[in-house]
């Protein structure tokens, strides 16, 4: 009869410890899981937006025919890597509205401080990523027939890069390549 006890006092404790670890492991895998899919949502984001030769609010962002300003080209500067002057991912009124707006996004940072939606709104459950950072990145990229900047120097192919850093994890990163392939339309 002891042997029986000690037998089954062992194989309990021993389930005891493979179950916690397991746990363990599974909560780690779902913030995993979290952090993926905030990074794979803000890339989503960055590609769904128009990749012009004008920033879309530009007077013939729809009629150019190229990424220079003045004749056929743009009414003011062709568009930049980075947000126009006055615009931001949260401002409702004068929202980032291209792809090579997000160029230097973090966040947290101006209007959000945490991770928030495009209405400055902090996301559910954004605490759980207390010192986390998400930040973009969009450089040319040349792809076989396409050169990575046309005749006036502005980028044809983006590769768009955003990063999620978490103290204590490896870097969670998703990427993604944009083609400016319809430049006239937003």
């Amino acid at each position: 009869m002891l042997i029986v006890i000690t037998l089954t006092g062992t194989i309990a404790g021993t389930m005891t410890v493979v179950f916690s670890r397991l746990a363990g492991q599974s909560a780690e895998a779902l913030r995993a899981r979290e952090r993926q899919a905030l990074v794979q949502a803000l890339l989503a984001e960055v590609r769904a937006m128009p990749f012009t030769y004008c920033d879309p609010q530009d007077a013939r962002a729809a009629l150019a025919t190229g990424a220079f300003a003045g004749g056929s080209g743009c009414a003011g500067p062709p568009d930049a890597f980075g947000p126009e002057a006055g615009e931001s991912r949260y401002a409702a009124a004068n929202r980032f509205d291209g792809v090579s707006d997000y160029h230097g996004f973090t966040m947290p940072g101006p209007g959000c401080a945490s991770f928030c939606d495009r209405n400055g709104t902090a996301l559910a459950g954004a605490a759980r990523f207390a010192g986390c950072s998400l930040a973009v990145a969009t450089t040319p990229l040349a792809l076989p027939g396409l050169a990575a900047l046309d005749a006036n120097g502005r980028p044809q192919a983006l590769r768009i890069v955003v990063a999620m850093r978490c103290p204590g994890q490896g870097d969670t990163v998703a990427e993604g390549v944009r083609v400016r392939h319809a430049p006239n339309s937003f």
